[in-house]
């Protein structure tokens, strides 16, 4: 039935409360032709503003600039020579941080941000691509970024490959392994609170040989063995679990070392309670 003319003002106020609130719902109902052209008009501005709508969310975040000036200033205020920041410089450059380079364990942390690829020395490529990635271009900035470098918050996967930084980083020169000095000072510092076996391993590989050394498969292994051997008693532990000898050997020692002391406490203790007896 066409329109009447009463009818006609009712679908024009539809039509003006339809492009104000963009909402399709809103719309009255009009004639039939009429009505179903402000239904589709409507539609087609509730369409395009959506897509714009999707297009606006998936524009990139733009990250902030930083000053690569400032950071190659940073680098020479700590480089030895030209280009390169030795284990000096890198010292240096801690206690300006306000770490002791000596036991904070994220200096080796910010080295390994920092992909530093040869032992004890950090050279101006890997320091400028390193600090632009973390977009930090000043001594605070740097400092205020120490935190979040704990190496205690990293997943499992992302540890592993910090520990094998930490041995990496750590060599001396062209040696592939390290001395056991170093193990004893180093190890504690890296591992943290991930290992029960630190300090009786420690205390194995004192009893060693002085020539004794460690690679990078039996430093790598040690963090494996604390995880599939989390308690001193050794429950999980197989001797056939191709584990690297040294391995085995800190076993063997300290369940011996176990079952001695178990055994002198045992001793002690029915000493005790015979003399006990034996008063009047």
């Amino acid at each position: 039935r066409a329109p009447s003319s009463a009818s006609a003002p009712a679908g024009e106020g539809a039509l003006h409360s339809c492009s104000r609130h963009l909402v399709v719902a809103s719309l009255q109902p009009c004639a039939a032709v009429s009505g179903v052209r402000v239904r589709l008009e409507a539609l087609v501005v509730v369409t395009r503003l959506a897509g714009s709508s999707s297009k606006a969310k998936k524009e990139p975040v733009v990250p902030p600039k930083v000053n690569t000036a400032a950071i190659k200033e940073l680098f020479a205020r700590w480089a030895d020579e030209p280009g390169l920041m030795t284990m000096d410089g890198i010292s240096r450059m801690a206690e300006d941080l306000h770490m002791d380079p000596a036991t904070d364990v994220k200096l080796l942390a910010l080295c390994w941000k920092l992909k530093a690829k040869k032992p004890s020395q950090i050279d101006s490529e890997e320091w400028e691509a390193g600090l632009e990635a973390l977009r930090i271009d000043s001594l605070e900035k740097l400092e205020a970024s120490l935190p979040a470098l704990d190496p205690r918050d990293l997943d499992k996967r992302a540890f592993r490959e910090f520990f094998k930084f930490v041995f990496l980083f750590s060599r001396e020169g062209t040696h592939r392994t390290l001395e056991k000095d170093i193990v004893h000072a180093l190890l504690p510092i890296a591992i943290g609170e991930r290992s029960a076996h630190t300090v009786p391993f420690l205390d194995f590989l004192d009893a060693t040989p002085p020539a004794t050394r460690v690679t990078l498969d039996q430093w790598c292994s040690f963090l494996e063995f604390s995880d599939k051997v989390p308690k001193l008693d050794f429950a999980g532990y197989e001797e056939d679990g191709a584990w690297p000898l040294l391995l085995d050997e800190y076993v063997e020692a300290t369940k011996k070392k176990q079952a001695a002391s178990s055994a002198g406490e045992a001793a002690a203790a029915s000493s005790s309670s015979s003399s006990g007896k034996a008063k009047p």
